[in-house]
């Protein structure tokens, strides 16, 4: 006679699975630092985890385009600070060269000077460029992305800052006349450049203000995902010991309810069999 039906021993096995299956699902959050690692862990949570993760990646994207535009315009008022200096520096030789008194060798390496400022001031404004765009040398309008869900862009406007655009491209100081005519136009280039650099600098204001914003949104998302995605780490260790604990006691209850069991089959067979 053999007795199988030991209560004791049945439970011990039945809450011996079960702990180690919560320590098992524990063991994994622990591993991850997350409490959805699937849809069966919390499919509400996860369907709101996703949809955050969406948000916050076309923030960090729409920042990363504003970071962009920010150096595209800190190299164009770079650009138009040379500009400013060489027109300072061609209206200096343009009082000078009014001078009558100047012999012509004077007046020639004088206006030697003045050509190549000009040049350099249509090299800037020809070449200069950000990522392949030329940025200096017409009047256009970039779409700048600054944010996602909602969509929102800044269009950033550049002017044209060539000889021509600016007025001087015929100026000349070859006579006294010549220089007091160039003189007024490099004036007014300069009132122009400076114009384009106070819009430069209103772009780089927004554009900043643009980006702080998607950044603080961005990292709000990212708390409020944390919040809903990540495992309270206190908690679950705590868990996980709790369940260590009952799994030890669980495997010593089954130990003791087999060595019970076997006890009370060698007495009942003993008596049997006497």
């Amino acid at each position: 006679m053999f007795i199988s039906s030991n209560g004791f021993l049945l439970n011990s096995f039945e809450k011996l699975t079960s702990n180690r299956t919560s320590k098992n699902q524990f063991t994994e959050k622990l591993s991850s630092g997350k409490r959805i690692n699937r849809a069966a862990d919390d499919a509400g949570g996860l369907s709101i985890s996703e949809s955050l993760k969406a948000q916050i990646r076309g923030l960090s994207m729409a920042g990363k385009n504003t970071q962009d535009g920010i150096s595209m315009l800190q190299v164009a008022d770079g650009a138009m600070d040379e500009i400013t200096k060489t027109l300072h520096r061609m209206k200096e030789l343009s009082v000078q060269a009014s001078n009558d008194i100047l012999t012509e060798g004077d007046r020639r390496a004088i206006g030697e000077e003045f050509n190549q400022l000009k040049e350099n001031i249509e090299n800037i404004s020809q070449n200069t460029e950000f990522n392949g765009i030329k940025i200096l040398n017409e009047d256009k309008t970039l779409v700048i992305q600054t944010r996602d869900n909602p969509y929102a862009s800044y269009n950033v406007k550049l002017n044209n800052n060539s000889l021509q655009a600016l007025g001087i491209d015929s100026t000349s100081i070859n006579t006294a006349a010549n220089s007091n005519e160039a003189n007024g136009k490099i004036k007014d280039a300069l009132d122009t450049v400076i114009k384009n650099r106070v819009k430069i600098g209103t772009h780089l204001n927004n554009l900043q203000h643009a980006f702080n914003n998607a950044s603080n949104s961005g990292s709000n998302l990212t708390s409020s995902l944390s919040q809903i995605e990540d495992v309270d780490m206190a908690a679950t260790l705590m868990k996980s010991v709790k369940d260590d604990l009952l799994i030890n006691y669980n495997k010593s209850m089954l130990v003791s309810s087999k060595q019970s069991n076997e006890g009370v089959n060698t007495v009942i067979n003993k008596w049997l069999l006497g």
